[in-house]
């Protein structure tokens, strides 16, 4: 009997050294590369599932009781197979983890459609691409806004009072209409507030307030506040979530932080015509990792639908996305009503954002005049 405990506590024992060898051995080596893309975001995504599961394991092998909720959720794994997911990000009872590595775009396939939109599938899942912050230059054509209603609507009173706050974790994002010489998605990227998302965000303003909702807009170089941050692209959402965190703490009226984004996609796919109009076509993104994601899903589902109903078509759906396939939180754990949508593609023009741009204020209003409004 001895012997059979001496046994047993061997093999814990080399079990806790082989785990703590091997993530000593890959944290120092990603802190000491040269490269800022092998930092603490993928230290982080590397150990965030394995170090919880190395540990209930761990645990449950003393007490199984404590441990069997987990494992009930999660799966009971063998030694064998959580080691080999430790060192080779390989998991046994995912056939994706073999692939996602080796063929292009495969990790994309870890991202869950909520609600597709009319034409989406998982051949054209929307996926983030990362672009180095050396690459982004100022460029591109100023663009005429349209004139604004706001002096003639008289209905427009907010009481001074901020109740969505817009942002742009990736500001530099462009469209190659306005970007002379452009041809490709990579050439749709600038830090000219004129021609990259950031006029998107001024529109969307100003409509929200001609509506009488009281909008704050960011308008922050995040190209140049990640460098003076010693951050890189990796770790925009990062960055951004410094500037939501501040805003938040100084202006307790904000309710709805809206991260506004442009998508990488082509043309036949981010545009609609409706009516005879052409819409650029947008979606929302949910973090799964949110542990605020049931009352997130709320308020994007509600406004997904008015959309599906009264502009068919417009809108590609929600995505669902863990750390697998993107952030995972999107900075959408500092507030239950936090939105990220992205608009359009990289060859919309100003006219299709702006139409766009309208239907999501109309889609928004409604669900503010109905939800916010009614419950104060």
């Amino acid at each position: 009997m001895n012997k059979v405990k001496l046994k047993v506590f061997n093999i814990k024992y080399v079990m806790i050294c082989i785990l703590f060898t091997i993530i000593c051995i890959l944290t120092s080596f990603f802190i000491s590369s040269n490269s800022n893309v092998f930092k603490s975001y993928y230290v982080n995504q590397l150990l965030g599932t394995n170090s919880t599961k190395g540990l209930m394991y761990m645990i449950g092998s003393e007490n199984r009781y404590f441990a069997e909720e987990f494992h009930k959720e999660k799966g009971r794994a063998s030694l064998e197979s959580f080691l080999l997911s430790l060192s080779t990000n390989i998991n046994v009872n995912d056939l994706r983890s073999l692939l996602t590595r080796e063929l292009p775009n495969m990790n994309q396939f870890y991202s869950e459609i909520l609600i597709a939109g009319e034409g989406t599938d998982y051949t054209n899942i929307p996926e983030e691409s990362s672009i180095p912050l050396e690459n982004i230059q100022d460029k591109g054509t100023a663009v005429k806004h349209p004139k604004s209603e706001k002096e003639n609507n008289s209905n427009t009173q907010n009481n001074g009072e901020n109740k969505v706050f817009i942002y742009h974790t990736h500001s530099w994002e462009s469209f190659i209409p306005l970007i002379p010489g452009a041809t490709k998605p990579d050439d749709a990227s600038s830090t000219n507030n004129e021609v990259n998302i950031t006029f998107v965000g001024n529109y969307l303003k100003q409509k929200l307030e001609e509506k009488g909702i009281g909008v704050s807009h960011d308008t922050t170089n995040m190209r140049d506040f990640l460098r003076n941050k010693n951050l890189n692209w990796a770790q925009s959402y990062k960055g951004s979530r410094q500037i939501l965190q501040d805003k938040l703490a100084q202006d307790k009226n904000i309710m709805f932080p809206m991260d506004l984004h442009r998508d990488d996609a082509r043309k036949n796919i981010t545009t609609k015509n409706i009516n005879g109009k052409n819409y650029a076509r947008l979606y929302f993104i949910l973090g799964r990792e949110n542990p605020s994601f049931e009352k997130n899903k709320k308020i994007v589902t509600a406004i997904n639908s008015y959309l599906d109903e009264k502009y068919y078509g417009l809108s590609r759906g929600i995505f669902i996305k863990d750390r697998k396939s993107g952030n995972g939180v999107y900075n959408q754990d500092l507030s239950p009503n936090a939105l990220l949508i992205e608009m359009g593609g990289v060859d919309n023009t100003p006219e299709e954002l702006y139409a766009s741009v309208d239907a999501l204020v109309e889609a928004f209003s409604h669900y503010y005049n109905e939800v916010v409004k009614k419950n104060n």
